[in-house]
């Protein structure tokens, strides 16, 4: 065996040993959603979510197709919300010379230092003032607030690493700036922008403190926060079977997502460093 096989070897059965506690829970969930245990039958009953309300130990929680509806929505907002303002600011700070560029850029890395539960008591008190509480637009102000710092350096980098000298040529050919960025520059950073959109999508699909802390109405409620309802109750878990049941519901489409997406993701690692 040569040495390159034998490392080749080792590093699966690193990889195999390493997935196998991710696999036991895999199984685990599948099994905890689809067999009654008392039985030992396989059942089906802990899917009946889908055609009426939840009620189960004093909780009560509406239909799941209108929380659906409110999870695509919600997400799609927050997609479009926060794409719509990284790209052109991070074009500003890669393409542009204005004062006090360099103050702003540090203000929005100190803005990523400090861990968002820190400022949730002052977030709150803000939102209430405002009158903005048990809103969907109170919730996607701090959603954005918290997400944009990462995603204009993401977008930045990306804009970084395309030459100066194709955006100069297109202006030199008669186009305004305007048009060299939507025409020249958006096609060359089409990946980065894909890959802040899935990113947002995503931190918005699974967002659920948000709505546990600022919405009220149970109707309001996304998928993740749904989930949470049932979690606990008075802190003790309350049904295994149903919570992995809307489990799976829930994290397939994430799953089915992130396999097609995955590449977009791998492009993100790139676009904080300029290629030579």
């Amino acid at each position: 065996m040569t040495t390159s096989t034998l490392k080749k070897a080792l590093a699966h059965t690193y990889m195999t040993l390493l997935t196998l506690p991710i696999i036991a829970m895999i199984v685990w969930y599948f099994l905890a959603a689809t067999m009654n245990f008392t039985t030992g039958e396989f059942s089906l009953d802990n899917f009946s979510f889908f055609t009426e309300p939840v009620e189960y130990s004093g909780i009560k929680l509406p239909l799941i197709w209108p929380i659906v509806l409110n999870t695509i929505v919600y997400s799609l907002m927050i997609v479009a919300i926060e794409v719509g303002i990284s790209v052109p600011t991070a074009y500003a700070f890669s393409r542009l010379d204005f004062k006090g560029k360099g103050a702003a850029l540090k203000f929005l890395f100190l803005m990523r230092s400090f861990p968002g539960i820190t400022l949730i008591i002052a977030t709150f008190f803000i939102l209430v003032k405002m009158g903005l509480v048990n809103t969907y637009l109170g919730v996607m102000l701090v959603a954005t607030t918290g997400s944009l710092p990462g995603l204009v350096y993401i977008m930045k980098g990306f804009f970084d690493e395309v030459p100066w000298d194709i955006e100069w040529a297109a202006m030199v050919d008669g186009t305004t700036r305007f048009g060299a960025f939507k025409k020249v520059l958006v096609p060359y950073v089409l990946s980065g922008i894909g890959a802040i959109s899935v990113f947002a999508f995503l931190g918005a699909y699974g967002e659920w403190f948000l709505f546990k802390l600022l919405i009220f109405n149970d109707d309001m409620l996304t998928l993740a926060g749904y989930l949470a309802k049932l979690v606990t109750k008075e802190n003790q878990i309350v049904n295994y079977g149903l919570i992995t049941a809307i489990g799976l519901f829930y994290t397939l489409p994430v799953v089915v997502f992130y396999i097609f997406t995955q590449k977009m993701f791998m492009k993100v690692n790139m676009g904080g460093a300029k290629q030579s």
